[in-house]
């Protein structure tokens, strides 16, 4: 799946392409507005970009997971070479402290996600600063072609930033605001 990124000056502008979109089958979970003022999109009936989309929180929980194991494999293998505990810490306090630490490692990564803005998203933030609007469209492979050339020629107002922007959310669950 691709997503591309329009820019607009108007909501009126996004809110036409987005009603064209969802008009052509593509659904309401695969279209995501960025905006200044979430509550004036949010009236309009459109879908906003949550915190997972507009926040580093699965990449930082991801990357946080993978330092958390490494760093749990490295004080699980220094405890159990020197016989910790006299003796005791064995596999399973190998394994206790590998998933401890990667948990934690996890959790920690994901606050810090949290408290900044998605990476790949990040040098369009000041555009949302300067009152425009962004709009974020998930979009398969082979249909790509035909919107992006379908909002070119119907929505000329919008302005195509990206096409290369990829931002997995694992769970349907958390692809709409509304």
């Amino acid at each position: 799946m691709s997503r591309l990124l329009y820019e607009s000056d108007k909501l009126k502008h996004v809110q036409a392409t987005y009603e064209d979109l969802k008009a052509h089958g593509i659904e309401d979970s695969d279209l995501h507005v960025i905006a200044k003022k979430q509550g004036k999109v949010l009236r309009r009936g459109l879908n906003t970009a949550n915190f997972w989309y507009k926040t580093n929180v699965l990449n930082g929980s991801f990357k946080g997971f993978i330092g958390g194991t490494l760093i749990g494999l490295i004080v699980a293998t220094i405890l159990y070479n020197a016989e910790a505990l006299n003796g005791l810490y064995s596999t399973f306090g190998f394994v206790a402290t590998t998933i401890l630490l990667s948990g934690f490692g996890t959790w920690l990564g994901g606050l810090l996600g949290l408290e900044s803005k998605n990476y790949k998203l990040r040098k369009y933030y000041n555009l949302v600063e300067e009152g425009k609007y962004l709009l974020l469209i998930d979009i398969k492979e082979h249909d790509l072609k035909t919107v992006v050339q379908s909002i070119h020629l119907n929505h000329p107002q919008l302005k195509l930033l990206s096409d290369e922007i990829e931002t997995v959310i694992p769970f349907d669950f958390m692809q709409t605001s509304h």
